[in-house]
């Protein structure tokens, strides 16, 4: 998210953010939304399947900031078909000018093509509940279902002769497309379930050595204190 926004992306930006309830009062945008928490509701807003919000708690300090958008990163953005780059977080975290403004247009874009990608494939579970303007006013609509406007004409003697022998046909054929995108999004899910996994684990290993330079540290503090004590 390289460049600073003009007057009329910022003013789209706040306007859609207003029509959103959120926990707390907006007075300053870039300290408001440095924890992510704001983020998180606003997706939770429209896709409330998309976010789990006692995953994310208000914080002042860096770490819990980060723990929340690498949270958002791998667990919402990823769906929505973007992650955030890390300079983009620390920018976030230390309320950099436009940072969560640049991050909330680009969020408004993402949410608008994930749900029209959700709707265009049926998925009424998946589509934003919250009302309100659409995420981001220049997405796509959906495409409609074309409608017959009468009846059809009967088949010639001959195609009705040939019509059991051609109903058999998609029996082998390949699986329709929307089973085939089916499958490609369980499959898409389960990969994202291992990367969250091994993600989760790289981040439990790093607390583990933590604690363990924790362990060492107060140790050689004991040791210290003894051999003053034996001193003495």
């Amino acid at each position: 998210m390289s460049g600073l926004l003009d007057d009329e992306e910022l003013q789209r930006v706040y306007q859609w953010v207003d029509e959103v309830p959120l926990s707390r009062p907006k007075r300053n945008i870039a300290r408001d939304f440095a924890d992510g928490v704001l983020v998180a509701e606003i997706v939770s807003h429209y896709f409330p399947r998309l976010v789990e919000l006692h995953n994310y708690s208000a914080a002042n300090s860096y770490a819990q900031k980060i723990y929340n958008w690498n949270t958002l990163n791998t667990k919402v953005f990823r769906k929505l078909g973007f992650t955030a780059q890390k300079q983009e977080l620390d920018e976030l975290c230390n309320c950099h000018a436009q940072a969560a403004e640049k991050l909330l247009k680009q969020l408004q874009i993402k949410m608008a093509k994930y749900g029209a990608r959700k709707a265009a494939a049926g998925d009424d579970a998946a589509a934003p509940t919250g009302g309100g303007s659409p995420p981001y006013e220049d997405a796509p609509p959906p495409p409609r279902e074309r409608r017959s406007t009468g009846r059809a004409a009967p088949a010639p003697p001959a195609a009705r002769a040939a019509a059991p022998r051609a109903a058999a046909a998609p029996r082998a054929a390949a699986p329709p497309p929307s089973q085939q995108e089916g499958l490609r999004e369980l499959l898409a899910e389960k990969d994202q379930s291992i990367q969250e996994l091994r993600e989760t684990v790289d981040i439990l290993e790093i607390k583990i050595s933590k604690l363990e330079q924790l362990v060492r540290l107060k140790d050689s503090k004991i040791a210290t204190l003894q051999a003053k004590l034996h001193a003495e």
